[in-house]
């Protein structure tokens, strides 16, 4: 008989391999990790990682208090319920499986955080004679109070570390802005410029968080830095006709490696026309206006998806014209060097480019002197500038919607309301004003006169 019943409590104890099968709750944290993603991607909805961290956390609780409930209660069945345990205690040897799982449940989780000593059934150990199982209960209930011990101090830790590293990268970026703010005090900076560096310093850093991004990229390989540094340029790759281009993308790949963005205000000179070239840029939002020197207006204006500044880099001349900008800007710099060490390996590219360059050369060199410089045909109208959107589109209504659409933008953001980093395309967008000026139009006016308007192109 006794080895029968002996052979009984062994059965019971194998089914406790079920419980097991919670380590597929693994499965679960995928499965929470792929729907973060997910509504990242698609809702756009951020889920921090410290929240997901406190998810794990809890979870882990109630894992752990089921495994804790379970093995309390299965150690009085092997024991056929003695008389002075707490099962027998709170009336629970013939309740429902659901009734003794809960009250399990709750035993173990009073334990972890050590109460429940008064509460029926009783939580911790009830027995008060020197039995064996008195014995047993006590060892028990000292185990589960020293790992629920343990838990609470990794639960007060990790909330601790979370909160201590949640937005650590918004603390720097407000850390640097007393830093800067008190240098220009000290420097006693006027009230205007001191704005005008602040809201630079809002613009650079849009969301609020300030990243030392060449450390960031130097601690992935090689490959993954080119891929994360492609997927960061594909705004103005995508809106840069010629290198969105079929042809050129693999150019436009390595080319994403080395630009990089730079925010100009408006009136801003970027290039000073007779100086040496060092850089050109890329137009990602904005307008900008090209200057020819002893004139007394804009050459033409330039838009989304436009690139300048290239003719001096790969013609080896001085600037044939200036650039300021008309708007306040998103542009992405590339310097000489590092353009040229690109064509190297793309030599179709090159080509195209110094195609393009010669014939802005000529149209500018025809449009200061018309009587000397022949214009062909194929050379009246920019071959790049005409794929882009703007093209055509009257300069002074782009440059006003654009400035309505960052002064928004700028006035949401220091009121702390969450906007888009790129001001919302207008209708404007591929279409003329009633004071634009046709390519050949452009061509035909004199600098001695002044012009109102001037199309995009």
């Amino acid at each position: 008989v006794a080895g029968t019943k002996h052979s009984l409590k062994m059965i019971k104890l194998l089914k406790v391999t079920k419980m097991f099968k919670l380590f597929r709750i693994s499965q679960l944290f995928q499965h929470i990790r792929e729907m973060s993603m997910w509504l990242e991607e698609t809702m756009h909805i951020h889920i921090s990682d410290g929240f997901t961290k406190l998810l794990r956390l809890g979870v882990g609780a109630l894992i752990l208090g089921h495994w804790i409930g379970c093995f309390n209660f299965l150690l009085v069945r092997l024991h056929d319920f003695p008389e002075d345990s707490w099962v027998v205690y709170a009336g629970l040897e013939d309740a429902t499986p659901h009734t003794q799982w809960t009250w399990s449940f709750f035993k173990a989780l009073a334990q972890m955080i050590m109460i429940g000593f008064e509460t029926p059934p009783f939580t911790n150990a009830s027995c008060d004679t020197l039995s064996h199982w008195c014995g047993i209960e006590h060892w028990v209930t000292l185990f589960c109070l020293y790992v629920g011990a343990v838990f609470y101090s990794l639960l007060i830790s990790s909330i601790s570390s979370i909160i201590q590293k949640a937005n650590l990268a918004s603390g720097d970026f407000e850390e640097n802005l007393l830093q800067i703010d008190d240098y220009m005090r000290s420097k006693k900076l006027p009230a205007a410029m001191r704005e005008k560096v602040k809201e630079y310093f809002h613009i650079e850093h849009a969301d609020g968080k300030l990243f030392d991004e060449e450390k960031i990229l130097g601690l992935v390989t090689p490959p993954l830095r080119k891929e994360i540094m492609g997927f960061n340029a594909r705004g103005v790759i995508n809106k840069v006709p010629f290198l969105s281009s079929i042809t050129n993308k693999p150019f436009a790949k390595e080319l994403a490696t080395v630009i990089e963005p730079v925010v100009a205000f408006a009136d801003e000179l970027l290039i000073r026309a007779k100086t040496t070239g060092h850089e050109m840029y890329f137009i990602h939002n904005g307008v900008v206006e090209i200057f020819v020197p002893g004139a007394n207006s804009a050459y033409l204006a330039i838009g989304d998806g436009c690139y300048f500044g290239e003719v001096s880099l790969l013609l080896g001349v001085k600037r044939t014209a200036s650039a300021r900008t008309k708007t306040q800007c998103m542009l992405y710099r590339v310097k000489r060097s590092k353009l040229l060490s690109c064509l190297k390996d793309f030599p179709e590219s090159m080509r195209q480019m110094e195609k393009v360059a010669k014939s802005r050369q000529k149209r500018l060199a025809y449009y200061m002197d018309p009587e000397d410089n022949e214009l062909l045909p194929q050379d009246e109208i920019d071959a790049e500038d005409a794929k882009t959107e703007l093209f055509g589109a009257d300069a002074d209504e782009v440059a006003f919607v654009k400035e309505e659409a960052f002064e928004r933008t700028n006035k949401y953001r220091k009121t702390g309301r969450h906007t888009r980093s790129e001001p919302r395309r207008q209708s404007f967008l591929g279409t003329t004003g009633s004071a634009q000026l046709s390519a050949m139009q452009q061509l035909d006016v004199r600098k001695s006169i002044d012009i109102t308007s001037q199309s995009i192109s």
